[in-house]
């Protein structure tokens, strides 16, 4: 008897908890970040994360996902479009203050009473006027921060650097400097050089664009009309057949974008991103020196010479 009372008491409760109204209820949020690394080629890890939502009838749960591709649910199946809400919030990259107090609070140098200085005040300002100018993600400052302190103690290490008396090492902006061109220029450079011919479209279109705009930014459409008409002008079937869509550049800048060539500025006033690039025409010029497209970019890119 007392089995079938506590059974009863188990019972109850149960119906009673069903009958709570579902909005009483707490909101679970589950936020994945980096949600561009769990698309795989059936989808299907991601499909079941924002389908969970849908199939949880006890409960309130909001799936957010984060991604560092502009245009990702574009760029998935139907079926998992059809699992994903419209809602979505762009943030802006760090600026420059941003990036400077984020280093300084990873290097102690926000606290009352601050340890030995690593780092010069003047080279944690180019690092981050440096980041915020190229991409604004943080990991280029620590990344520039960690080359440029890294070098100096194995010149320390190895004698290449004395230290005067009561001294300590100290990372100086030259250093950072130092840091900086040996981890932006040869490789990203490099990068453009390998850039497919569609790729050399969009750099050598942005790069004319460019000579007439004073910020540098242009609207990813009118890079569209750009580069069909650069395309057609060319007389190569290479750059002639690439009926590119707007889709096909968003893809195209987002993978320039991961490598440091260009950026995609979001404004309020404008659904679609903005493009620029920290490189100027000349660079993207001489990238292309020992390249199959340099016809292109000279025809478009270099300065024009009376005689």
């Amino acid at each position: 008897d007392d089995d079938d009372d506590d059974d009863d008491d188990e019972r109850s409760e149960n119906e009673e908890e069903s009958e709570v109204d579902l909005s009483e209820r707490p909101v679970t949020v589950l936020m994945l970040d980096e949600i561009d690394y769990l698309v795989t080629k059936k989808e299907t890890l991601v499909y079941n994360f924002f389908d969970w939502p849908l199939r949880a009838t006890t409960a309130r749960l909001v799936v957010i996902g984060i991604s560092n591709t502009i245009n990702l649910p574009e760029k998935m199946s139907t079926r998992v479009q059809s699992r994903i809400g419209g809602d979505r919030c762009h943030f802006k990259s760090y600026n420059v203050q941003d990036t400077q107090t984020i280093l300084k609070s990873r290097l102690g140098m926000l606290d009352d009473h601050p340890g030995h200085a690593v780092f010069e005040e003047d080279a944690i300002k180019f690092a981050a006027r440096k980041t915020a100018n190229l991409s604004g993600d943080i990991r280029k400052a620590f990344q520039m921060c960690k080359s440029a302190a890294e070098k100096v103690l194995e010149d320390y290490s190895t004698g290449k650097r004395k230290l005067t008396e009561g001294s300590r090492p100290l990372v100086k902006i030259s250093d950072v400097q130092k840091g900086s061109r040996d981890m932006f220029t040869s490789i990203v450079h490099k990068a453009v050089s390998c850039s497919t011919s569609f790729e050399a479209l969009l750099l050598i279109s942005l790069g004319a664009l460019k000579r007439t705009r004073e910020d540098g930014s242009i609207f990813v459409k009118e890079i569209l009309t750009k580069i069909e008409s650069i395309a057609d002008a060319s007389g190569e079937p290479k750059y002639m057949n690439a009926h590119l869509s707007f889709e096909d550049v968003l893809r195209m800048a987002n993978r320039l974008g991961e490598a440091g060539i260009i950026q995609l500025n979001i404004y309020s006033s404008s659904p679609w991103p903005w493009i620029s690039t920290h490189l100027h025409t000349s660079e993207i010029l001489a990238c292309y020196r020992d390249t199959n497209h340099i016809k292109l970019a000279e025809k478009h890119l270099a300065t024009q010479r009376l005689f």
